[in-house]
């Protein structure tokens, strides 16, 4: 028999923590996946977004800047520990906000992490 889904299963997504090293800065954030209705308004920054025969966002065929300004704010909405704005995560250095964002979208479902992309041979 199948499980019945709960509210409380449903909401259960947005409160996980994830301990995340930053070996630029040699320490730890703390990051959480986000909601649909946050990624949809993170995804409204895009535009139309391409996507993989999966479904999933291919975010290698959308522009470098845009790209970079959609991690920055998946980085923003997802980081717990220290809470950053984009502004404050622009100071950051270079590529760590990205990475930050990349693993925000990893944990929420949206992207695979470098991993699952080896395996199946996207890498």
């Amino acid at each position: 028999m199948v499980k019945r889904l709960t509210k409380s299963d449903i909401l259960e997504g947005a409160r996980k923590r994830v301990n995340l090293y930053i070996k630029e800065y040699d320490a730890e954030v703390v990051i959480r996946p986000l909601t649909d209705g946050e990624l949809t308004k993170l995804f409204e920054l895009l535009g139309e977004i391409p996507l993989r025969e999966d479904g999933t966002p291919d975010f290698s065929k959308i522009g470098l800047s845009k790209n970079f300004e959609l991690l920055r704010h998946a980085a923003a909405i997802g980081l717990v520990d220290p809470k950053l704005t984009v502004e404050e995560l622009e100071q950051m250095r270079f590529g760590v906000p990205e990475f930050i964002g990349m693993k925000v979208l990893e944990i929420s479902g949206v992207v695979r992490s470098e991993a699952e992309a080896r395996k199946k041979g996207e890498r």
